[in-house]
């Protein structure tokens, strides 16, 4: 529903596409909109697509915002289409979908008093979310003999991402529809008299009920604090040696995994309670061999071993011992990724030994749990959901290959990620959840050279990673999510991201529960190619540690990113020292600076202390820099010395004075002069545009690069000094022939740091011998630049990210 905003439209006209709640609903809520005075419209369109279209034909872009009340589940396409036609939109998330508290008890009654169900018709994909794995375990083999209907096309998505075949599917949500779409399937003609006939032989209707008290729950605050939802699904605690066991074989600690495999048949990671439930009694101990390989205590020589192992990961003293605080550790909230997978890389993925936990088949592991063995009876709908899902994957797998590093990761640098409308997580708005994604890929994008950007539009498996919540059963996935407080997440590699919704996620700076995006950001890195890291301070390491909102990427992530994908690359604009004066406690006036490294319209603060770029960088120019160009400046120039401390920025044929104190522009300066003023007025001689500048303060000249030329101007006489403009290469001679920027410098930095001035082109730096290594390496030329290096080799994490993401704040 969309209502329009005015007070004199307001009670004129209210857009409404028929509800998901059956005929009763539409015909309830059209009388109430009618007895307060208003027309509805779009009743016949069914679908939000088709109902965005009716909104931009009849709107304008200039009304004030159309306001939309909706729920916590709702599907973006209705907002985007209007967003991006430029109708203007608000939402207010007003009700949450839940499960019914009493759902699967009264299947259960159903199935118990009338069989199995000939056809069943899902509403939403809600139903499909909250309904079908009761449905499957209730059917058990019949389930393939069932006919399914869907109402509506997001619905028969959300069945078909199950596995389910859909016989038929309504146009729209009404019962006309229905029984058109299951007549068509009969090859029935279709009158309103078989209408009534048709429903009540072949359907059993599920839907949640948006209107029920017990389904609705309003956000009485904004902050949605008086609203929790209650888990039913309390994860198993480990307490015994046999859970314990289990736990190592599925995390990879006795046996490594193969988790890629695991995505669609069963395997050792798939061995979780479902699987002891399912089979019971055929769960047989094997034959024993002369010696058993267990210690008096009853445990194998493997479960040792493997126990060791996990101890030793964990930071526990390691006695093999199943002792309390091992037990401990094995409950904590933590990653349904296995710590020891089978090796995906043929040339190894190390990283110099320092966090490698990817183990071959034929590594130390090779423990086994006995020869205990049971197969596996999958029912045909599993099959097919499996199919359904490896065929998606399989489409996006093909644009994956071996990176140029040499290791199967990504092969594109822009990827495509979306948050499927099925899987939508039923404790945060959408806004907030993708908000949370857009900072989480964010994040990776600070430290590597990928891009991410959300799309909304493009076929599903065309999208490269697609992130949704579950329970149980999910998303047509073939893991199991345990419930409340253990494993939290899964990630398959160049693929999904799942989210246990039964945990209580939160957003960033709420304090409790498990923070949504750190948890994000950990299964990213896992869906880019990267194992657990066992390192303090690592967003990798496999349990869940609660941290504070700011929490950053760790140096072993950024390296084990980088290992992977390179390094960032890239021209810049300028690059320059802050300098500015500063007050101690004790009135001391003492001298700081920054490193600031500026592209177009975006800058870095570079934190020289600790080789990297600070955390939530770039930032707009305009951010830090007020008044200068949006798009960016050619040079900067600091005119510092006992009698003079001047700032200056250029851009084009112009130049601005800075005034530091006041963080801005001179638009008038003290001396009266305006700006900005052309370069050629303020420093005669040199004809903008330039490339770059800096300021020389051991003879107190400005050096203007131009294409191959240079121009010295001395600051106290005002004026060029004598013979310049001269080539570059008289000026900055190179030390190895040859190897020389010859000309169009990107930006020429004296750092204060190194005391030394580079010269900028590309991808490349020439530093500018000082008189140190002249003194060191006779005969040097003056200004000679010593042999180029990379950029990326000098200062770390200087990255883009894809201007969508741009303006995100933590």
């Amino acid at each position: 529903m969309l209502a329009v905003p005015t007070r004199k439209t307001w009670r004129s006209y209210i857009y409404q596409s028929e509800s998901r709640g059956g005929c009763e609903d539409v015909l309830g809520s059209r009388e109430k909109m009618r007895s307060l005075g208003l027309t509805p419209l779009g009743e016949d369109t069914g679908t939000a697509e088709v109902l965005s279209r009716v909104i931009i034909e009849r709107e304008d872009t200039n009304i004030p915002p159309l306001f939309f009340p909706c729920g916590s589940i709702k599907r973006e396409v209705l907002p985007t289409a209007l967003r991006g036609s430029g109708v203007p939109l608000e939402t207010l998330t007003v009700y949450q979908t839940v499960e019914h508290p009493n759902l699967e008890e009264n299947l259960r009654s159903y199935f118990t008093e009338q069989g199995t169900p000939a056809s069943i018709a899902f509403f939403s994909p809600s139903g499909v979310k909250f309904c079908l794995e009761t449905v499957r375990r209730l059917s058990g083999d019949q389930l393939p003999q069932i006919k399914f209907a869907a109402i509506g096309p997001t619905t028969e998505e959300a069945m078909a991402a199950e596995g389910l075949c859909v016989s038929c599917a309504a146009e729209k949500p009404t019962a006309g529809h229905l029984a058109a779409a299951i007549a068509k399937a009969l090859h029935l003609e279709y009158t309103g008299a078989t209408m009534l006939t048709l429903i009540q032989l072949i359907l059993l209707l599920f839907w949640t009920s948006v209107g029920s008290a017990g389904a609705e729950k309003l956000y009485h605050r904004r902050d949605r604090s008086d609203v929790r939802t209650v888990h039913s699904n309390q994860a198993r605690v480990i307490t015994d040696k046999h859970a314990a066991e289990v736990f190592l074989s599925r995390y990879g600690f006795i046996k490594p995994v193969n988790w890629e495999e695991a995505q669609f048949e069963g395997s050792a990671s798939a061995f979780t309670d479902d699987f002891l439930e399912d089979f019971g009694d055929a769960v047989l101990e094997g034959s024993s061999p002369a010696w058993d390989g267990k210690d008096p205590d009853g445990a194998s020589q493997s479960f040792i071993s493997a126990l060791e192992e996990f101890q030793r990961v964990s930071g526990l003293p390691v006695t093999g011992v199943f002792d309390e605080a091992t037990k401990e550790a094995m409950n904590k909230p933590r990653c349904g990724v296995p710590d020891k997978e089978v090796d995906r890389n043929a040339a190894g993925f190390d990283l110099k030994g320092h966090i490698s936990n990817n183990t071959s088949v034929n590594g130390s592991h090779d423990g086994d749990m006995g020869n205990t063995s049971a197969s596996t009876h999958q029912s045909q709908a599993g099959h097919r959901r499996k199919h359904h899902l490896a065929a998606l994957i399989s489409k996006n797998r093909q644009r994956r290959d071996v990176s140029e590093r040499g290791y199967v990761a990504f092969s594109k640098r822009l990827l495509k990620w979306r948050l499927i409308g099925e899987g939508y997580s039923s404790q945060l708005t959408v806004e907030e959840q993708r908000y949370i994604f857009r900072l989480a890929f964010r994040m990776w994008s600070e430290v590597s050279p990928l891009e991410f950007v959300e799309d909304m539009r493009s076929p599903l498996e065309d999208v490269d990673i697609r992130l949704g919540f579950g329970t149980g059963r999910h998303l047509g996935c073939n893991q199991r999510f345990d419930g409340t407080g253990q494993e939290f997440a899964h990630a398959w590699f160049l693929g999904d991201i799942h989210f246990d919704d039964d945990e209580h996620f939160t957003a960033p700076n709420t304090g409790s529960g498990i923070s949504l995006l750190k948890v994000a950001v950990h299964e990213i890195g896992h869906v880019l190619g990267l194992p657990h890291i066992y390192r303090s301070g690592s967003i990798m390491q496999p349990s869940y540690l609660p941290q504070e909102s700011s929490f950053e990427m760790g140096w072993m992530d950024r390296k084990a990113i980088q290992h992977l994908y390179g390094g960032c690359n890239g021209r810049f604009s300028t690059v320059f020292d802050w300098i500015r004066k500063e007050k101690t406690p004790y009135g001391e006036v003492v001298v700081r600076f920054n490193t600031y490294f500026m592209r177009d319209g975006w800058y870095w603060l570079y934190e020289n202390r600790n080789n990297r770029t600070r955390y939530g960088d770039p930032v707009a120019l305009q951010i830090g820099w007020h008044g200068l160009p949006k798009d960016g400046v050619d040079a900067y120039v600091h005119v510092w010395s006992r009698k003079r401390d001047t700032v200056y920025f250029f851009k084009g044929t112009r130049f601005w004075r800075y005034d530091s104190e006041n963080d801005r522009v001179f638009t008038l300066d003290p001396e009266g002069r305006r700006y900005p003023r052309p370069i050629s007025e303020g420093f005669p001689g040199v004809i903008g545009p330039i490339d770059t500048a800096f300021y020389d303060r051991r003879d107190s000249h400005i050096y203007f690069f131009k294409n191959a030329l240079v121009y010295a101007f001395n600051v106290g006489a005002n004026a060029l000094a004598r013979g310049f403009p001269k080539s570059i290469r008289e000026v900055f001679p190179a030390v190895r022939r040859g190897d020389h920027p010859d000309g169009n410098i990107d930006a020429a930095y004296f750092s204060y740091t190194h005391g030394a001035v580079f010269l900028l082109k590309g991808s490349r730096f020439w530093r500018v011998a000082g008189s140190r290594e002249r003194r060191r390496r006779l005969p040097l030329p003056r200004n000679g630049l010593l042999p180029h290096e990379e950029v990326e080799g000098q200062w770390f994490d200087i990255c883009n990210v894809h201007p969508t993401a741009l303006k995100l704040k933590r």
